[in-house]
């Protein structure tokens, strides 16, 4: 029976080229976005390396969206092996006190609360199988000071709590979380800022990247790695060589001495 893998925020950018990237690695793929349009194009790859694609056209942050998702993929396929939380939101940045409430809580409902409610829908028939990864798709945003983009920075922020307490909760379960911080990409989420065209090419990284990255940490070689937050650019058998204990606090704890490297934290790194 194939793998399955339901990736979130799947019609463009990082959410395409992980579809790609698995169906590659042989997953069957549910791909779900706001709009049913510009999944086909995603769909065509996938199905261009001969797996089957479901497109499901869902708004994540709500509930009865979230149980149609879950509804459709069981249905065509039976199990879900894999989520990836991919949809993002993150509106201009711009001082708190000028922010349109709707607006900075919409980034934290697309960011947190539809990711929440996709492991709510989906880590049951994991746990019952026994076998599952949920990747959540972070930014280094989450624990920097984010100025004038306080909505995302705090949605971030929550969602790396989400992994940790999921995380805490299923160990030993056989079923494994990661948060996994792409780096910066050209999405439409980034383009047309001042701030971030003014970087250099060299600041930037390419979606397949981040795709390539998932797919190692879905091979089973890192599952020591449980609940980590893992940068683009971090060396995850480095990683694992390091472990002492909860993987986790290889991200939260800084080295107590700035010339001791061996807690070495991905927060250091400068990309988003």
């Amino acid at each position: 029976m194939p793998d399955v893998a339901v990736v979130t925020g799947a019609s463009r950018g990082i959410g395409r080229a992980i579809a790609a990237r698995l169906a590659e690695s042989g997953y069957d793929l549910a791909l779900v976005a706001r709009s049913e349009g510009p999944l086909a194009e995603t769909a065509a790859l996938v199905e261009g390396f001969g797996r089957r694609a479901l497109t499901v056209a869902a708004d994540i942050t709500r509930r009865d969206d979230v149980e149609r998702v879950r509804t459709t993929v069981l249905d065509a396929f039976g199990h879900v092996d894999v989520l990836v939380n991919n949809a993002g939101y993150a509106s201009r940045p711009q001082p708190f006190a000028e922010w349109d409430p709707d607006d900075w809580w919409q980034v934290i409902e697309t960011n947190l609360r539809g990711p929440a409610l996709l492991c709510r829908a989906l880590l049951p028939g994991m746990l019952a199988r026994r076998s599952g990864y949920i990747v959540n798709i972070n930014s280094l945003q989450g624990s920097k000071v984010s100025g004038a983009g306080s909505a995302y920075g705090v949605s971030k922020a929550g969602l790396m709590r989400l992994t940790d307490a999921l995380a805490d909760e299923v160990r030993g379960s056989g079923v494994t979380l990661f948060d996994l911080s792409p780096g910066l990409v050209r999405t439409e989420m980034t383009s047309g800022r001042p701030d971030l065209d003014a970087l250099p090419e060299s600041a930037w990284s390419p979606p397949e990247a981040a795709a390539e990255k998932l797919a190692h940490l879905l091979s089973g070689r890192y599952d020591a790695l449980h609940g980590r937050f893992v940068h683009l650019t971090d060396d995850l058998d480095d990683l694992v060589g390091r472990l002492a204990g909860d993987a986790r606090l290889l991200r939260m704890r800084p080295p107590a001495d700035p010339a001791d490297t061996t807690a070495t934290t991905a927060t250091t790194a400068t990309t988003a």
